[in-house]
């Protein structure tokens, strides 16, 4: 017969909730780069297609895509996805030029996986290159 002990509670782990199950196998930052996958191909487009690539013409395509376009403000739509992007260095402004690709744009791009880098979109959010 197993021998059953009386720990004390705060030596005993605290049961993981749905979020924090979630927070430690996909990523605390998965929402936020859920956001990051919806623009994607978008920013490719325009990077890669347009003479003077702009944030705007990034939302717009994104916009008319999903039958939204005269419904949102398109000045700060998804702005902190775009400061995060230009953190990771996947995109960079150069004033009148407007956007252009950034040092880790074939890195965003290309096969490897998004552990390299975690973003917050909450006020004043970041990206961060992590490896």
């Amino acid at each position: 017969m197993n021998k059953i002990t009386n720990t004390p509670n705060h030596l005993i782990d605290p049961i993981d909730t749905p979020n924090e199950i979630w927070e430690s196998k996909v990523g605390y930052d998965s929402a936020n780069k859920r956001m990051v996958a919806k623009v994607y191909k978008h920013l490719y487009n325009v990077m890669n297609f347009e003479v003077k690539p702009s944030w705007r013409l990034v939302m717009t395509s994104m916009l008319f895509e999903d039958g939204r376009l005269n419904e949102v403000s398109l000045n700060g739509y998804y702005s902190t996805i775009r400061k995060n992007l230009k953190d990771i260095e996947v995109i960079k402004y150069n004033g009148r030029k407007g956007l252009s690709k950034g040092k880790n744009w074939d890195r965003f791009f290309g096969d490897e996986d998004w552990t390299w880098f975690i973003i917050n979109t909450n006020s004043g959010g970041y990206g961060r290159i992590v490896k």
